[in-house]
């Protein structure tokens, strides 16, 4: 990409080397000093080898934080130099110590200069040049992805926008109107719904299957996440005997303090046990026993091991914790079985055999899932009663077709044990806000909005809501199958209502949060979807491959820049810790702009009250969160189901009870004058608000046996009759009528094989035994490797896919096992073509020991760069799965087939040295 001047301003290029060049001249001087003499010079000069800056350095270390979506939320701090950041550091606000562990950033957030001051970043507005308002012959709909692109200025863009969707909803309607981004944004809430409203899709991408029925079986569901809540505090970690692993990898996917609590365990002299296709970088630092399992094959191998749990009690006793499932749980046998049962049928019976003459042994699961029957064995004796085990799920196990049953199972193994409720004992998943440390926050920031002046934004009046498999086929059919939303944000039930068929008109995409044609499945097909409207419009940061497909891409700031952001992706990230960010410390990237200022200016454009929309500025919606934060009152307990209860659904962001929270800032009148805050009395907190912006942090010190832990399900167990749960009978339903009348609904299931109440083995569609040509004889069919999409350091999602920082220490290869590769004459750093019916991508391959023959992992959010023969040079790993479902209606993003050949070609250039490609025009 040519460095290029535009009318007089720095170039993009330049811009970068200015800032790069800051850090560098300000790279003189350490702490602590080190002289160092350089050879061949007599005269000593100092040199920084740490974050700190030399003394006549003239700038200021202020707190900011990462802004997307890993689930860490750490504490960043930047060094600013006359609004440049010039360095980056994290949590250094105390000595590092069980009680106050530090909330330490990843590589990904402390890279984050690179990526808010890349070459990559949208400088202007931008708008395709063969695209112009008034759809039909100006769409020329066939080049988004390969046409030219022209710098506009906001007020051309702004005109183009408000015409098109003007005319769009005039002559269409709402239902016309697609957002293809989740969550309260700005655009949708007062935008989208004002206008006449927009049609949606409704995603389980990182929940898979224990998005559908967690509510309606009994499990925590908080904070809008499925399974929150449900396992242990930190501290609580070092209780277990054994931490067991069912997929997941927090060691990449959960950036920040999990890992550093799981080693806390570690030290405490816990056990670890990892179950998953490759023993990751988790695995091998906590020296985790590895259970080698199949992708998608993970209820085989738990109805393997309940089966040799049974066995074992029959055979000595002391295994199965008879009494817990007996006052906690229904349906396990027949002497159990709930009120609303249709029929005799229970897990124990399966599992023996009874129903389908099949006893699911070990040895039976060992066929299916590859573990050794001795694995299994093991494990079993391991999930006995008498053991101190915490099982931990990670999420990637049930995003596979035919995991519909995956979350029973796993319960229905861990209450066999009866490991709910006490010191050391929890089954959860393990994700986000509850990697390592559950339960209800200790501190929260607070409302956006003075008490009781808070803005609702105006009800979408369109209630299309397209399964996220099939939303490119609706844009390119016009049909879908419409069920409602699939779950009750609120409880975790399910919402699912009897399918209908509808037809389906849409004619403008808007996205303003995300990547969608990255992170969604079926990315051809999401390349048609776009191609065939009349309007696309794209909020990005830089020009990923959706903004590639659109009309107009308009660039925003980071909360880093704006001091009006929008503070909605800066939620609670871990209960002991609440972290506010200094907004706008940073000059403005070029002509950004923030999402509400977008969306305030729009709104004028288009006529609606958006005055009324945003009464309070968005720094000071963000000074109300700090001031309507609360804090657990000193010497307070928990009482974690009450409390959990207490929490607003769905959200997490205020505690309406106050008897064992108060204030955590403290308001003067003299900060009231000060800051000009509106709509404020003043109030008496644990800190002053001073204190709070200057450090940005506010921690919550915990000791060993403290009255601040959270056991889960702890006041349930001890009385089930007073605590009930969300379920039909009010206890953990291992038999679910409910959960079973849920996939007749979506009429995906096989009729010969459907969904029991119980947790039945599932053949997953695309699964291991698919990859046979002929199971019984074994022979492989023409795609026999499972990939699986892991998570990455490299990215977040799709995000930083384009940071040089991590382009250079992550090379995004294929990872391959050892005989594959072998068998195919792969060694590690050849390109190799991953390729199926469906797409091909290019990744060189890594060759590792620790990844089971037959699976291969090519990582989850590479962007797709497609070249002339439709392979993507850059991964892409949704171009290989295609929109089929099984029951649940679940992507197959960790089981897809495909094969992996050694490419003819071996020249292509590494990640690191090839640049992110941007259309002609864009580096105007």
């Amino acid at each position: 990409m040519e460095e290029m001047a535009s009318k007089g301003t720095l170039t993009r290029r330049s811009f970068v080397a200015a800032a790069s060049a800051g850090a560098a001249a300000l790279a003189a001087g350490c702490a602590p000093e080190q002289k160092m003499a350089e050879t061949g010079d007599t005269e000593a000069h100092e040199y920084t080898v740490d974050a700190e800056l030399a003394k006549d350095a003239a700038g200021a270390w202020r707190p900011v934080q990462c802004w997307l979506s890993c689930g860490g939320k750490c504490l960043l701090q930047a060094y600013v130099v006359d609004g440049i950041i010039t360095r980056i550091k994290t949590d250094d606000t105390h000595e590092e110590s069980l009680e106050m562990f530090q909330q330490r950033g990843c590589v990904r957030g402390r890279s984050q200069r690179a990526a808010h001051a890349s070459a990559e970043r949208l400088k202007y507005p931008m708008k395709r040049k063969s695209w112009m308002p008034g759809g039909g012959d100006n769409v020329n709909g066939e080049l988004r992805g390969a046409d030219e692109w022209e710098r506009i200025s906001w007020d051309e863009a702004y005109d183009l926008i408000a015409e098109e969707m003007r005319r769009i909803y005039d002559t269409y309607g709402g239902r016309s109107v697609l957002h293809m981004s989740f969550g309260r944004t700005c655009m949708r809430n007062f935008l989208l719904a004002p206008m006449g409203g927009y049609a949606t899709f409704e995603f389980c991408d990182s929940y898979g299957t224990y998005l559908m029925y967690s509510g309606n079986m009994g499990t925590y569901f908080n904070h809008g996440e499925p399974g929150g809540y449900g396992s242990n505090d930190r501290l609580d970690l070092l209780n277990a005997d054994y931490i067991v692993f069912q997929g997941g990898n927090p060691a990449w996917a959960s950036g920040g303090s999990p890992m550093y609590h799981f080693w806390r365990a570690k030290e405490a002299g816990v056990e670890f046990v990892y179950v998953g296709p490759e023993c990751n970088l988790t695995a091998t630092t906590l020296e985790a026993k590895w259970i080698p399992v199949r992708p998608g094959t993970d209820t085989a191998f738990l109805l393997g091991v309940a089966y040799e749990m049974l066995r074992l009690d029959e055979e000595r006793g002391d295994i199965v914790d008879w009494d817990f499932l007996k006052r906690c749980t229904v349906g396990f046998d027949d002497t159990m079985m709930p009120a609303d049962a249709t029929t005799s049928e229970n897990i124990k019976g399966y599992i023996l055999g009874d129903y389908d003459g099949t006893p699911k042994t070990p040895e039976w699961a060992a066929e299916i899932c590859g573990a050794e029957p001795a694995d299994i064995a093991w494990l079993a004796e391991v999930m006995g009663k008498n053991n101190a085990v915490t099982w931990l799920y990670g999420y990637g196990a049930s995003r596979c077709n035919g995991a519909e049953n995956l979350l029973q199972i796993q319960e229905t193994v861990c209450c066999m044990g009866g490991h709910h409720g006490k010191p050391g004992h929890s089954g959860a998943p393990q994700y986000h806000f509850f990697a390592g440390n559950d339960g209800p926050d200790l501190v929260v920031l607070g409302d956006p909005y003075p008490a009781g002046k808070a803005v609702e934004p105006p009800a979408n009046p369109v209630d299309d809501v397209i399964l996220h498999n099939y939303v490119w086929q609706a844009v390119n059919t016009g049909k879908y199958t419409w069920f409602g939303s699939v779950v009750d944000y609120g409880n975790g039930n399910s919402a699912i209502q009897q399918a209908e068929e509808r037809e389906i008109d849409i004619r403008m995409i808007v996205n303003d949060f995300g990547n969608p044609l990255t992170v969604r499945c079926n990315t051809n097909e999401g390349i048609k979807a776009f191609r065939k409207v009349d309007f696309v419009l794209d909020l990005a940061l830089v020009f990923n491959p959706t903004a590639q497909y659109s009309d107009i891409v308009l660039p925003v700031l980071t909360n880093w820049e704006d001091p009006n952001g929008d503070d909605y992706h800066l939620g609670q990230q871990n209960r002991d810790i609440a972290l506010w960010q200094q907004f706008g410390v940073v000059n403005p990237y070029f002509e950004g702009k923030s999402d509400r200022e977008i969306v305030y200016d729009l709104g004028k454009r288009l006529g609606l009250d958006s005055d009324a929309y945003f009464p309070y500025t968005g720094a000071e919606q963000h000074l109300y969160r700090l001031i309507n934060a609360t804090v657990i009152k000193p010497g307070e307990g928990t009482n974690a189901d009450a409390k959990a209860a207490s929490m607003t659904p769905g959200t997490g962001d205020a505690v309406e009870s106050n008897d064992v929270m108060m204030p955590l800032v403290t308001i003067t009148q003299e900060d009231i004058d000060k800051h000009g805050i509106r709509d404020v009395e003043p109030q008496e907190g644990l800190v002053s608000l001073d204190e709070m912006v200057e450090k940005g942090i506010y921690q919550v010190r915990r000791e060993v046996g403290d009255n601040l832990g959270y056991i889960a399900y702890e006041d349930f167990v001890r009385d089930p009759e007073a605590n009930p749960r969300s379920s039909a009978s009010g206890k953990i339903e291992l038999y679910c009528q409910a959960k079973a009348d849920i996939f007749p609904k979506l009429g995906w299931q096989d009729e010969n094989d459907p969904v029991k109440p119980y947790a039945n083995y599932l053949r997953p569609l695309y699964g291991y035994e698919d990859s046979f040509a002929n199971w019984d004889a074994k022979e492989k069919g023409a795609y026999p490797i499972q990939v699986f999409n892991g998570h990455y350091l490299r990215r977040s999602h799709s995000s930083f896919d384009s940071n040089s920082y991590l382009r250079e220490a992550f090379a995004n290869p294929v990872f391959i096992s050892a005989a594959d590769a072998a068998e195919r004459g792969i060694e590690t750093g050849d390109w190799v073509r991953v390729f199926n019916d469906v797409g091909s991508i290019i990744r060189q391959a890594s060759v590792v020991e620790t990844m089971m023959p037959g699976v291969a992992n090519t990582m989850h959010g590479s962007w797709i760069e497609m070249d002339d023969e439709g392979n993507s040079v850059n991964g892409g790993t949704n171009l290989l799965i295609d929109s089929t479902t099984s029951a649940g209606a679940q992507q197959g993003y960790n089981t897809r087939l495909c094969q992996i050949e050694r490419c003819p070609k071996q020249d292509y250039l590494a990640d690191v040295e090839r640049p992110v490609v941007l259309p002609a025009g864009i580096e105007d």
